[in-house]
Formats: structure tokens, sequence, C-alpha cells
């Protein structure tokens, strides 16, 4: 009985950790900076640059705790273009950008300007929330912690 129990148990959590990502069409669509770049001038979305590093545990930790949400996933794969920039790697897109810490998100407007900026480990919550306020354009009127009361 405690081996099946321990089965039951294996199974369950292996469908809980596959089924996000496969609920969602396998990830978020990431491009590197020129092709997100690319993309944004044919499409008229806001983007997500996302600055990271292999290595960094803040960053592992938005992996498997943020972008492997479905909700998170389809949000960023509609209205989005999502850049995902290795600092280590891509050493004149994290200068551009100033990203001196891991990890670092910066958002640009259709127009390819940047309009809001955060930094660190953001809740599944919090980051859908971010999410919002980006593309609904609410950074305009409101700060995001305004707009996250309301919200």
């Amino acid at each position: 009985m405690p081996r099946l129990t321990a089965l039951v148990g294996l199974i369950l959590l292996s469908l809980l950790v596959w089924t996000p990502v496969q609920a969602a069409e396998g990830g978020i669509h990431w491009l590197d900076y020129p092709a997100a770049a690319a993309a944004q001038k044919k499409q008229a979305k806001p983007m997500l640059i996302y600055f990271h590093l292999p290595y960094c545990y803040r960053c592992k930790e938005m992996k498997i705790r943020v972008y492997s949400q479905a909700a998170v996933i389809d949000k960023l794969n509609r209205d989005f273009i999502a850049a995902k920039v290795d600092a280590d790697k891509d050493k004149a897109t994290t200068k551009l950008f100033n990203s001196q810490y891991t990890p670092t998100y910066v958002f640009l407007n259709a127009a390819g300007k940047e309009v809001y900026r955060d930094k660190g480990v953001i809740g599944v919550e919090r980051f859908l929330g971010l999410l919002d306020y980006i593309s609904t354009q609410a950074y305009k009127k409101q700060s995001l912690d305004k707009f996250m009361k309301g919200h």
C-alpha cells in the first residue's frame, strides 16, 4: 500500500509540473533582442526584454514558478513580443538598456520606447498584473501599485 501511495503521489506531481507548459503550447516564444526588435517593427505590440543569467538562482526561480504558468505563457505569447537576453553573452544589449541586475524586466511600448522596468523575483499574480498594466497602457495614467490595488 505505501508503494501505491508513493506511485500515485509521483504521478500527480509529474502532472502538476508538466501540465502548465503543455497547456500553453510549449512555453514562451522567446526571441533574442535583434529578432524581437525586428518583430516589433512589423507588429504593434509591447515588448518584454528579460535579462537573465543561466546560473542566476533568482532567474531559475522565475523560470520554475512564473514562466511555466499557462496564464503567463498565454498572455506573453498573445500580447507581447518576448525577448530573452543572456547578460553575459549579449553585452551590447545589456549595456544599451543599462541592465546591471538579474533578473531585470524592461518593457517597451509598441513604438519601442521604454515605459517600465523592474527587477528581482516577481510572483505570478503580480507578474500577470504587471503584464496587464503594460498591455492596457495603464502606465500612462497611474503607478503600478495604484493599478494593482484596483486590479
